[in-house]
């Protein structure tokens, strides 16, 4: 009986330790369990939204009005963008997008990526037949695939109030006859009405900003126009003008283009020249990547940095000023011409032909490190080394025409500085792709390279320009 009372006998000290782990682990569980509570109530409540940005800022309704519209997320997937359109109070319009579903993960509630959605929403007057002129309320939403709002997922909403137009700009032509010579210019002065926005002329894939004729008639508008070196002289020419709303008016208007042919060279590449200019161009130009061999660096250079610099002036036309800054003909440096505007030049190596590029300027060569004086009254814009045309000031004289002066060995002017017309702004060089000592003229007309033998000629500046605004000196 003792045996068996041994064999039996409880043990204390063990059931003792069950208890205290089982209590351990229900506390661990229970807190574990309360952070999770807390994390997806936390979650739930959030207010992580995406950003709305517009692209595009609508100034107005018209008869097709076109919302570009950005949602951006930063954590979570956006997955819906809506619009709604009201007038005085009532509810006319409702459309909605559902965006591509992103990643998700079911161990957190975000994504990895930036979400970014992009909807052009169209607002016209077909799709909202009861839509009037007046003002009307256009509300966007866009919401997110998170947890907050209590799993609706995170929302921002952007308000505009905008007015509502459906008649377009009336436009009238006053300017009668206009000539234009292939890669040259002409001028057309005409009227818009009230609420116009945006107004010029347009040539093919050329869009040619106009200009108030004075600060006090800000309808009464002049528009500087060409027809540049690469389009077909057929191509029709049209006066556009759009108001706030997006309305859009087109009107013919008189003029008649002359064809021209233009000069032709070719240009035999060695490798003295090519190991002259490329280094010193490719060292300014840190984003131009190393071609692998010396003419693939040159053939780099003369296509797409050329093309880059184009891009450049576009953006640097921006910078004009409304009004012209000049009241004389443009001088001409006296010189001896090396090469015309609207060459077409054929490029060969070894024989062979290696690239076709058209040359945009004059090239004029005088005394090495001649003065190069300035063109007209006006301001500098820019004054810099410039890729293929190397060290290179721009002058702006207003109304979208510029002037451009390149190949320089010094420049003595500086961005936002006026210069007045025969001052020296630099001296000529060999700077960029020049093959000597020589200067690189350009007239730009809303950053377009035209003839500059028209902007030299006093009669041409008279019958073109002058006299279509002596009416309102």
């Amino acid at each position: 009986m003792r045996k068996a009372s041994r064999f039996f006998s409880p043990q204390p000290s063990h059931e003792c330790n069950s208890e205290a782990g089982v209590g351990s682990g229900a506390i661990f569980l229970a807190v574990v369990l309360l952070i999770v509570l807390i994390v997806i109530g936390w979650k739930a409540l959030s207010n992580q939204a995406p950003t709305i940005s517009l692209a595009n800022q609508p100034r107005g309704l018209g008869q097709s009005t076109q919302l570009a519209i950005e949602a951006r997320d930063g954590k979570h997937n956006v997955r819906r963008i809506a619009v709604d359109v009201s007038q005085n109070g009532h509810a006319l319009y409702h459309t909605a997008m559902v965006a591509p579903s992103g990643p998700v993960h079911w161990w957190k509630p975000w994504s990895d990526a930036q979400s970014v959605v992009d909807w052009a929403a169209p607002l016209n007057r077909r799709l909202i037949p009861g839509l009037a002129e007046g003002t009307a309320t256009i509300q966007i939403a866009a919401i997110n695939d998170s947890w907050g709002r209590l799993f609706r997922g995170g929302e921002s909403r952007v308000r505009l109030t905008l007015p509502v137009r459906f008649t377009a700009p009336q436009i009238g032509v006053i300017t009668t006859q206009h000539y234009i010579n292939q890669g040259g210019c002409d001028m057309v002065v005409f009227h818009v009405s009230p609420g116009t926005v945006e107004s010029g002329v347009q040539v093919g894939k050329y869009f040619f900003t106009s200009f108030p004729v004075k600060s006090s008639m800000p309808d009464t508008r002049l528009a500087i126009f060409a027809y540049p070196w690469d389009l077909d002289p057929s191509t029709p020419a049209e006066i556009v003008a759009r108001d706030d709303a997006g309305n859009q008016a087109v009107a013919n208007f008189s003029y008649r283009v002359f064809p021209r042919k233009f000069h032709t060279d070719t240009i035999a590449l060695d490798d003295a020249y090519i190991a002259r200019v490329v280094p010193p161009i490719m060292s300014e130009t840190p984003d131009l990547d190393d071609q692998g061999s010396p003419l693939k660096n040159f053939l780099a250079v003369n296509g797409r940095l050329r093309q880059i610099d184009s891009d450049k002036l576009i953006e640097l036309a921006k910078q004009t000023s409304p009004t012209f800054l000049w009241h004389e003909p443009f001088n001409r440096l006296p010189s001896k011409t090396e090469a015309y505007f609207a060459d077409a030049r054929t490029y060969t190596y070894n024989g062979q032909v290696v690239d076709h590029q058209t040359h945009l300027g004059f090239d004029l060569a005088g005394l090495e490190h001649m003065p190069v004086l300035a063109a007209n009254d006006g301001v500098v814009v820019m004054a810099q080394f410039f890729g293929i045309f190397g060290n290179a000031v721009v002058i702006d004289h207003g109304a979208g025409v510029q002037t451009l002066y390149g190949h320089m060995s010094q420049l003595e002017v500086k961005p936002g500085e006026a210069v007045k017309r025969g001052q020296e702004i630099g001296r000529s060089g060999a700077t960029g792709l020049a093959g000597g000592d020589h200067l690189h003229f350009t007239v730009l007309l809303d950053g377009v390279p035209v003839n500059p033998t028209e902007w030299w000629d006093p009669h041409w500046i008279h019958d073109r320009i002058q006299a279509k605004l002596e009416a309102y000196r």
